[in-house]
């Protein structure tokens, strides 16, 4: 028995160590920054639910080429895109504030996991089923995107 214990003791304390390990990785919620310098943020409510990405530039999207966003109500959720025919999903995490400027009165800072955030401009249309987004690119070049409300994202 005598032998047995400092085993013992070594394979409990490896043990330990691993689990103390595994659990560490459990905090990597702080992939997002704070909100922009300054803002006022609000919660809009409209903005909840699914949109699929429908237009581009004035240029039709269709199903197979669409993205998706999903906005939880308290300023996270997911962005669902197609990478070289792989279906992607991360998170995201997003404020809301009322415009000073710009195509509309409110704006919306997303944060996404793996890219760089965006702040545009945004407003509703069609009973608030249709989401617009707008900016102005470092070039000067305006984007906008046009996304419809869905039920769901499709994976």
């Amino acid at each position: 028995m005598k032998r047995r214990l400092p085993r013992l003791t070594a394979l409990l304390t490896v043990a330990t160590l691993c689990i103390v390990a595994l659990t560490g990785c459990d905090g990597d919620d702080y992939w997002y920054s704070d909100p922009p310098y300054g803002w006022d943020t609000v919660d809009d409510p409209r903005l909840d639910g699914y949109w699929m990405l429908v237009q581009y530039n004035s240029e039709p999207v269709g199903p197979a080429e669409a993205n998706y966003m999903y906005f939880n109500g308290n300023g996270f959720g997911y962005y669902y895109y197609l990478d070289n025919g792989y279906q992607e999903r991360e998170r995201l995490r997003y404020w809301c504030q009322g415009s000073v400027s710009g195509a509309s009165r409110f704006q919306i800072n997303i944060q996404y996991e793996y890219d760089s955030p965006i702040t545009t401009s945004y407003w509703f249309t069609h009973g608030n089923n249709t989401l617009w987004l707008q900016w102005q690119t470092s070039g000067g070049r305006v984007q906008t995107y046009v996304y419809d409300r869905v039920r769901s994202a499709p994976w």
